[in-house]
Order: structure tokens, then sequence, then C-alpha cells
């Protein structure tokens, strides 16, 4: 027989999912390795094998033999699961609907006036036994003052307008958690939020609630204004930024972010707001220009834009990108966000760095077209053709005109860049850097017109023979040769 089997309840329901009663009852308050064991042992109840041991959960779950028992005694407690004190030891699955619930016994002498007293408290309504052991199952648990349980059930009552028992449990529950556990502390706590209810009533207003405030909106005013430190007045100042737009649920986080961005006062909470809204209204224009389009401007702002901004880029930087970008035909955020990366690289984030290096490019092209015209080549302008100028004028340093000269023995070459490259190259050498050189060089350079346009151009190589030992000067190995640098 398996560590783990179904009781005969659990299978004749044929429950073989986790039920929604295991959801939305047990699972919320258990702990997460609690639930792990519970889920992997409800699998492993479907499987008579010899994997089914506790063994196998703790090699699976990688926890102790001790840790996965004391899980399967919290379910027991609880009533879903019984473990048979057999040799080996078994757990048998309860129905959830049904749990065997284990019997809390508690000293009636003990808690005989708190059930009166709770009683009193809800006198139109019968307290059946079972809700009467979860308040004292709470009351042990937490080791919370019986009056506390008592305060926190009248509050319930006369505040929320519930009786219902696990409304009181839950609530109790919670605030224990806090340390609220005794009769003095949970009666601060209720003076605190009575003395906040007309706090609540101005913050309603000014969203435009017509609700009563609920005990959680009490709790979350505590903690703006005790923990955050925010006044009254930055508080509304929040609200009028959500009023009719998300109620309480939109202010809770719009105070998280005020307080994570150190909006503290009304007025820093305006200017950080004003901020945001110049931001949002700047990635518009953003957009607009690039000719793209956004259903929603929050992760535009958040991916793009605002750490553009953070880097140091002007908004007027950003926007003539923007143009440079639609003009190169790039109408996207994530295209832009190349074009900035290198812009930011180059150490240019103002608009005027940005015309001013756009107005080089621009005069740089119209450069390189005059190369291209004069080799009576398409005007149509590549990145190659960008690279092969670079080279002529700030590497080898050459000017335009002589890389005009130079064109003019290219036309009708197929490659004209590189066959201006490869003559450049060889002017270089022969420290020839005028235009006026260039052309008395290519002129008395012999050709044939046997000879193709191939050999044309190999003719015009310098011809020098080298020593075994002038070679092995330059080049210890083969491998020290880079094939890739060689025009061959």
């Amino acid at each position: 027989m398996g560590f783990c089997t179904l009781s005969r309840d659990y299978v004749r329901e044929g429950y073989t999912q986790i039920d929604n009663v295991f959801l939305a009852k047990y699972l919320p308050e258990a702990d997460a390795i609690d639930v792990k064991v519970y889920l992997y042992g409800l699998m492993l109840a479907r499987n008579d094998d010899r994997n089914n041991t506790v063994e196998a959960i703790s090699y699976a779950l990688h926890l102790t033999e001790t840790r996965i028992m004391n899980a399967f005694g919290y379910w027991q407690d609880l009533g879903l699961v019984t473990i048979n004190q057999t040799t080996p030891i078994g757990i048998t699955y309860n129905s959830v609907k049904i749990p065997m619930s284990k019997t809390v016994l508690y000293n009636a002498r003990e808690f005989s006036e708190f059930v009166d007293e709770l009683r009193r408290i809800f006198p139109e309504k019968i307290i059946p036994e079972q809700d009467i052991l979860r308040y004292v199952e709470t009351i042990k648990s937490y080791k919370m003052e019986s009056n506390a349980m008592l305060l926190i059930a009248r509050y319930c009552r006369d505040k929320k307008g519930t009786t219902n028992t696990a409304s009181v449990v839950g609530l109790a529950a919670s605030w224990a958690k806090q340390g609220l556990l005794t009769e003095l502390a949970v009666n601060d706590r209720l003076n605190e939020l009575e003395r906040n209810s007309s706090d609540m009533l101005a913050i309603y207003k000014e969203l435009g609630l017509k609700s009563e405030p609920a005990v959680e909106d009490h709790e979350a005013y505590a903690l703006w204004s005790k923990e955050y430190g925010f006044k009254m007045d930055a508080i509304l100042t929040a609200c009028r930024i959500c009023k009719r737009k998300g109620g309480m649920s939109r202010l809770s986080r719009l105070m998280e972010e005020l307080y994570s961005a150190g909006a503290i006062t009304a007025t820093e909470i305006d200017a950080y707001q004003k901020q945001k809204d110049d931001v949002r209204r700047f990635t518009g224009d953003i957009i607009r220009t690039l000719g793209s389009y956004y259903a929603t401007l929050d992760m535009p702002i958040e991916t793009y834009v605002q750490p553009w901004l953070n880097s140091g880029f002007e908004k007027s930087a950003l926007l003539a990108i923007a143009k440079f970008c639609f003009m190169r035909n790039v109408k996207t955020l994530d295209g832009m966000q190349v074009v900035v990366d290198k812009f930011y690289k180059l150490g240019i984030v103002t608009e005027q760095g940005i015309n001013a290096y756009v107005a080089r490019q621009a005069q740089i092209d119209g450069a390189i077209r005059e190369v291209l015209s004069a080799c009576n080549a398409e005007p149509f302008i590549t990145s190659r053709d960008r690279d092969f100028y670079r080279v002529f004028i700030e590497d080898w340093g050459f000017d335009h005109e002589t890389v005009l000269a130079v064109a003019e023995s290219a036309s009708g070459k197929p490659f004209p860049m590189s066959y201006i490259n490869k003559i450049l190259l060889i002017l270089k050498e022969n420290d020839i850097h005028t235009a006026e050189g260039a052309r008395a060089f290519i002129a008395d350079t012999p050709s044939s017109p046997k000879k193709s346009k191939k050999q044309d151009a190999k003719d015009m190589v310098i011809k020098q023979d080298y020593t075994a030992e002038e070679i092995a000067s330059v080049f210890r190995n083969v491998k020290d040769i880079n094939l890739d640098e060689l025009d061959i």
C-alpha cells in the first residue's frame, strides 16, 4: 500500500483535480511549502506504486521527511488528511467539502465569558458551535486576548455592518499578524480608525466616491500618514489626480509611486505630476514625429522616453533625432533606440550637437555624391560608400579634390569606389596627396588596350623583389598575415 491514499468518500465523489473549496478556503492561509506537500501527495495518492513514499516526496521537493510530516500535520489539523499510525505511516486524503475536523478542546470555564459576550454582541444571530471553535482556534493560534477578539467583533458589527464569522476572524488574524494581540493594542487601533474617519470622508469626497470607507481604506490611510509621512493636504492633492479614475485602488498605487519617487509634500506631488504630464505630452510628440502609433503611452514612456531623458538628452535633441529617423525611414521607437544609443556613445545629447552632426553628415553625403557623379555612377549612397570616403579623408589624409581627381579615372569602372580605394592606396604609398600629383601619376601610368580592366589596375601596382630575410623580418609566421585586409 502506498504512503498517500484517498479515502472512500474522496474516491466516491470522483475528485481527481483540485477542488475550488481547497483553493478558496484553505490555500490562501497556508504556507507555500505545506501547499506543495499537499498537492504532490495528492498526485501520488492516485498512483499505488513504489514511488508513493515519503522518501519520494522528500527527493522530489527537496525537503526533509520531518518537514513533510509537519506539513501533513498542518493539514490533519484542518481535517483534510488523516495520518494513519501504521507501519509504515500512511496519509489518507479526506474530502475538502466534508473535512474530518480535529476537535478543538477548550476549557468551557475559560471561554464561557467570551462566548456569552460574543452572543450579546450578535444577539440576532445563533452562533453555531463550529463558529465558536473558529474564534477559539484564532485566539489560541495567535495567543490573542479574548477581549481583543470581542473588540474586533463589535467593530465589525458597528462599522462594517457584518456578523459573518469569517469576516471577524479574518480581520482578527490580519491584525494579529501586525502584532495587535492585546485589548489595549486593538483599542488603540480602533481609536486611530475613529480619528481618521473625518479624513477618510474628505478623501472619499475628493475622489468622487459616495460609499462608506472600508476598513482596508482606513488602514491604507494609516500607512500613508504614519509610516510614509504624508500630510493630509498632500493626500488630497493625490486624490485630485485620481478623481473618478479608479478610486481607492488607483490612489493606493499612486501613493506608492509618490513615496518611491520621494514626492511627499503637496508641492512636490504637484511638481511630480506636472513633470509626468509633460513627459506624456512629449512622448506623444516623439511618436507623431516618427509617424508611428501606440495605443497607450505608458510602455513608450517607461521603456524609451523616460530612460532617454534620464540619460541627459534634451527634449529638443530627441525631437531632432526623431526627425532624423523619420527621414531615414525609421518609424518605431525601437529603431530610434539604435540611433539614440549611437549619439549617446558619441557624447551628443543636445539639439545643437545633433543638428551639427546631421549637418556634417549631409555635407559628407553631398561630397560623396560629387565623387559618384565624377565616376558617372548612380548617386545612391550606401553605408559602404560612407565608410570608403571616411577612410580616404580621415584615415589617409586626402582632400576632396584629390578624391575627385581619382574619381575621374574611375568613370565606367565596375565598383568605382573600390577602384578609387585601390588607386588612392597606391598614391599614398608613393606619397602623392594632391589632385595635380594624382592626375599626373594616372596619366603617366602605362596601359595597354589589349589588357583587361582588371589587369590594367594590377599594372599600376609598384612591383618590388624582396629577399627571404626581409620578408621574415616583417612576417614571422604565415598566421601573422590577415587575408581579410588584403585586396586580392
